[in-house]
């Protein structure tokens, strides 16, 4: 169990970052939570009740993520979880704009937050970024949302190198039951969760909470650094 550390995580008002933050809040950690929408992360903060410091941050603005780390100072570890914009469609339908857009809203938000936060971070602590399983997976429709999680993931793998004794760690879930589906209804979301989780070993999609579990046991190995952790039900097989 992870306890009496100093964890900042970004992408924390909803969804597998939430449910993280619940986890180590619980645990007796300090967490500094951070997301775009001021009063969705004082919310979760409020939510979560104890052991918490709600902060609105932009990541993908260059500065403001400077300046963030710089108010917080040392800490423990850092937990990356941000869907930015994604480029969804195949290879020849979805837009240049639409990939650039990706990349700016996810894989530099994850590139400031790292490159600033490293000066911060105590040098037994870690770095821990979530990718989505389309970087593991040859899905189709998936191509820009895969070149996006996969520079993250090889971005990540030779940080563990060059920031050695900071770990670097990659965390890939599958599909998940957060509000990124709240686009679609309730019957609708259940059918497709239904029919996708159906087609896994496991028989169905994750929760949110055994995401949160995987990333805290990361964070507590300390022999573990530079890997990648598949948690999709099987998907990957």
């Amino acid at each position: 169990m992870l306890h009496n550390q100093k964890i900042v995580i970004i992408g924390a008002s909803q969804g597998m970052g939430f449910a993280t933050a619940q986890l180590l809040a619980n645990q007796n950690n300090e967490l500094i939570i951070a997301s775009k929408t001021k009063e969705k992360i004082e919310k979760a903060a409020k939510e979560i009740g104890k052991n918490v410091v709600p902060k609105e941050l932009d990541f993908t603005d260059e500065l403001s993520v400077k300046k963030f780390f710089e108010e917080i100072d040392s800490f423990d570890h850092l937990v990356l979880i941000g869907a930015g914009v994604p480029a969804w469609g195949t290879f020849t339908q979805f837009e240049s704009q639409a990939l650039k857009n990706a990349f700016n809203t996810k894989f530099f938000g994850y590139y400031y937050s790292a490159k600033h936060a490293v000066p911060h971070l105590r040098k037994d602590g870690s770095i821990l970024m979530v990718i989505g399983g389309a970087a593991r997976k040859a899905i189709a429709g998936t191509s820009g949302v895969a070149a996006v999680n996969g520079a993250i993931l090889a971005m990540g793998r030779t940080m563990a190198v060059e920031l050695a004794p900071l770990r670097v760690n990659i965390v890939s879930p599958g599909l998940v039951d957060t509000p990124a589906y709240d686009w679609m209804n309730e019957e609708q979301k259940q059918t497709f969760f239904k029919q996708m989780g159906g087609k896994l070993p496991v028989g169905r999609i994750g929760k949110p909470d055994e995401i949160a579990h995987i990333i805290e046991a990361v964070l507590n190995n300390k022999y573990m650094t530079g890997s990648v952790i598949d948690i999709d039900g099987g998907g990957n097989l």
